[in-house]
Formats: C-alpha cells, structure tokens, sequence
C-alpha cells in the first residue's frame, strides 16, 4: 500500500502530500481509492466511502487530472471520468478552503483542455461547473469552436456548439456554421447542402442562408424555387437584380419563354454587355418561332 501511496503523490503538489500520509492511517480511504484506480467503471461505488472525508475525494480528483496528462484515449476517458464523478461528489461541499482548491483545480484543467485542443471536455466542465464562475470561459470556447469550423470539421464545431448555453452568440454561430458546411458540401450532394442551410435558418433566418439557397436551387436548375427567393431579397440585396437577371436568361433560354427573357432584359438595364446578350437570345429565340412557323 506505501507504493500506492508513494505513486499517486507524484501527481499532487506538495501541500497535498501531507493529506496523503494523514489519510494513509485509514485503510478505507486508501484501499477506496486504490479501487478507484484500479476499477475507474466503479468509481462511484467507491467514493461512497470517503464522503465523510471531502479532502480524499478531493484528493482522487486532482490525481485523476494530473494522470490525465500522460494517457491517451480509452484510458485518458477513464480519468477524465474519475475526475468528474469525484467533483460532482463535492458540489454541495462548504468548506471553503476545499471549494477554493476545486476552483484552481477546475481552472487548470479547463486552461490544460483548451491548450490541448480538447474542446469539447472544457466546455463540459465549464458547462457543468457554472457556479464557480467559468463564464469567460464559454467566449473562448466559442471562438475556438468557430476556428475548427475554418478548418473543415463542420461536424465537430456543431458538437462544442452544442454543449454551450443557447445565447444569441451560440445561435449565431450554429447558424454560421451550418450556413457554410450547407455550401461546402452542395458542390458535391446540392439536397445535402440544402438541408444544412434550412437548419441553419432555423436558427437564424439570415439574408445570406436565404442567398445560398436560392444559388443551390439555380445551380439544380430549380429556376422557380430560386426565383422566388431571389425576388424575395430585392430589398435587402443590392445589386441581385443582375443575379436574377442571369438566371432568367438561363431559364428562358432553356423553356423558350421569350417573356422570361425580357424580364431578363429589363432587370440588366444598367448592365449594358448582360442586356446585349439576353436582347442576342431574345432574337435568336424570335427568329427560331418565326422560321418554325
């Protein structure tokens, strides 16, 4: 049992190391958490028996963090898992020097978890531990949510997203983020990306979710649709009338309405080069009748 004991004391500070020896003179407490160790699945169990000692519990929280440091997955989890059962098990505690501890205990595990790109644990822990005032915290973390969005993995920047308080902040930024993972993979599946940007305009009903979805519709050749939400915008967008010129050329074109193409016409006034192509359309499409008549 000293060898556990001498163990374990490599992973808390010195102040900690006092406790450690006072507590080894209970062999509950150490055999208790020598099991927590041992069996993490069943560290609840154990921690029944030091809740009469808050300072071991303490103790198994800190060692199960600083142990973290040196493990990777299944086994990180593990501790990642002792860490927490441990803490909640001191929430309702009241000695004040005990809750002082847990908050830096908590800081550096929050602080260590954004260094190491775990962004997810810190937003648990943060999200969880509200009381102690780990409200900056959730800015950081939606930053860096954002910043793994930059680099592709919509999926995962949903998942940090989804841990953190529904502000305006958060909902603008599920929307943002749903708004470009729709429009990165509507070059590859357009009905994929479509249902990622009617998700994000349930978050946000935003003039530019509403833009995308108009251009997937057009790039389908869902002229209708894509009109429809493009006229929709005349007010908010300017300039879209050179856009929705362009596709009722296109449309026109392809179904042979000539009314459609003079819409066209009309709303390309200020561009002299688009008017001159649809007016090129509009006759080839008028001679074409005429010799078919």
């Amino acid at each position: 049992m000293e060898k556990f004991i001498e163990s374990i004391s490599n992973f808390v500070d010195e102040e900690d190391i006092k406790l450690l020896k006072a507590l080894s003179n209970d062999p509950i407490v150490v055999h208790s958490i020598k099991r927590i160790f041992e069996h993490p699945e069943k560290a609840s169990k154990y921690l029944i028996l030091l809740r009469d000692v808050p300072a071991a519990i303490y103790l198994v929280a800190k060692v199960a963090e600083r142990l973290s440091k040196y493990l990777e997955g299944d086994d990180e989890a593990k501790c990642f898992g002792i860490f927490l059962t441990a803490l909640r098990e001191l929430k309702d505690c009241r000695d004040r020097r005990l809750l002082q501890n847990m908050f830096l205990l908590l800081k550096e595990s929050i602080e260590r978890r954004l260094i190491d790109g775990k962004y997810e644990d810190a937003a648990k822990l943060v999200m969880e531990f509200q009381e102690f005032g780990f409200k900056s915290y959730i800015k950081r973390i939606l930053f860096f949510a954002l910043e793994v969005s930059e680099d592709g993995d919509y999926r995962r920047a949903m998942r940090i997203l989804d841990l953190l308080p529904e502000t305006d902040a958060v909902v603008d930024a599920k929307s943002s983020v749903l708004l470009e993972w729709g429009k990165a993979i509507a070059m590859s599946n357009p009905e994929a990306g479509l249902k990622k940007i009617e998700e994000a305009l349930k978050f946000k009903d935003t003039p530019e979710a509403r833009m995308a979805m108009a251009e997937i519709y057009e790039s389908m050749g869902n002229y209708e649709k894509a009109y429809f939400i493009y006229s929709s915008l005349r007010s908010v967008y300017p300039g879209i009338e050179r856009k929705i010129s362009r596709m009722l050329m296109e449309w026109g074109e392809e179904t042979g309405d000539v009314e459609k193409l003079r819409e066209a016409y009309n709303l390309a006034m200020n561009d002299r080069l688009l008017a001159e192509e649809i007016e090129r359309r509009i006759k080839k499409l008028e001679s074409q009748r005429l010799s078919g008549s």
